[in-house]
């Protein structure tokens, strides 16, 4: 965890400093959106990479462009993760971005809050429109989805750390070239089992990628029916055991715990805009009952249905 808080402390002081709005072939503007409750690892991971990737250029004679990581959040200001630690972001108010190279979503357990708060969904909004590529950490695909962004059109990094380092790799290569991948890894710790024709080839393999992410997007349209995992298997036209190990890896969570992760989320939205019982809208999110539901919800975001409306009502 030690080597995380520098980087993320660069990427802060780094983005206080965004010179002019103007596009510039020497600068690639990275944002990583924060909020409480955000997952650190895999954020620190992204941004200890492209920190690396930088350090390597500095050292060496060819020196294509540099990554200016900017950490953004609704308000501004100090945002703290998960395990409390807290870290600077820019307000993404008042068109203070006129437009950002690659923009990514940050996953954690804050999602839920995340999600009930108007203005973070507005500003995913407003930088989803300013943003070249777009990517989720994690389930931080929930709040893409939130503000508009399907899945086919952003790319989803692993929550975990190690995966979200080989993603991190696989956009060096794709915009430094292998080698400069290839010693970001070594200079992380990871660099013997991976070259310029191995791993990171296969993270650019797309016709598994794309059944996975269809499978996902089936299964968050249909989460408030009685569907299962085999039947988003078949839909997939894979192996219950294939379509288990290939979703595990591609999205980053079981298919099980995504169905329950998308059950929640359409949850959270009826709580915030409706007046229905916990039972019924249990019964309308295939949670089966209000009691089933009251105990997934606690546990997942450590306050029960009716705090949450509570709480949202009174954000109003």
């Amino acid at each position: 965890m030690s080597t995380l808080r520098p980087a993320l402390k660069n990427a802060a002081s780094t983005s206080r400093d965004v010179p002019s709005r103007q596009p510039s072939a020497t600068i690639k503007r990275v944002g990583i959106v924060l909020y409480d409750g955000f997952s650190l690892l895999a954020a620190g991971t992204l941004a200890e990479a492209l920190h690396t990737a930088n350090e390597l250029q500095a050292e060496g004679s060819k020196h294509a462009f540099t990554y200016r990581v900017i950490l953004i959040s609704a308000g501004g200001g100090t945002v703290s993760c998960s395990s409390s630690i807290s870290v600077w972001t820019e307000s993404g108010g008042e068109d203070q971005f006129d437009y950002i190279d690659m923009l990514f979503v940050a996953g954690g357990n804050g999602v839920a809050r995340a999600l009930a708060d108007d203005a973070f969904v507005g500003l995913l909004r407003k930088l989803r429109d300013k943003s070249v590529s777009i990517a989720a950490i994690g389930n931080g695909h929930i709040l893409l989805s939130a503000a508009g962004v399907q899945q086919r059109e952003a790319q989803t990094m692993k929550h975990d750390s190690d995966q979200a380092l080989m993603s991190s790799l696989a956009l060096l290569k794709k915009d430094l070239g292998p080698e400069i991948a290839v010693r970001v890894a070594q200079r992380l710790g990871v660099g013997t089992d991976i070259s310029p024709n191995g791993e990171m080839e296969e993270l650019q393999a797309t016709t598994l990628r794309e059944k996975v992410c269809a499978s996902a997007r089936w299964i968050t349209q249909n989460c408030a029916k009685p569907i299962s995992i085999v039947d988003a298997a078949r839909m997939s036209a894979m192996s219950e055991r294939n379509f288990l190990r290939l979703f595990k890896r591609e999205i980053g969570v079981t298919p099980l715990q995504y169905l329950l992760r998308a059950r929640l989320e359409l949850t959270c939205k009826l709580l915030k805009s409706t007046d229905l019982p916990v039972d019924k809208i249990a019964r309308r999110t295939g949670l089966s009952n209000g009691e089933r539901l009251s105990k997934l919800f606690r546990k997942e975001f450590s306050m029960s249905p009716s705090e949450f409306r509570i709480q949202n009502r009174n954000a109003e």
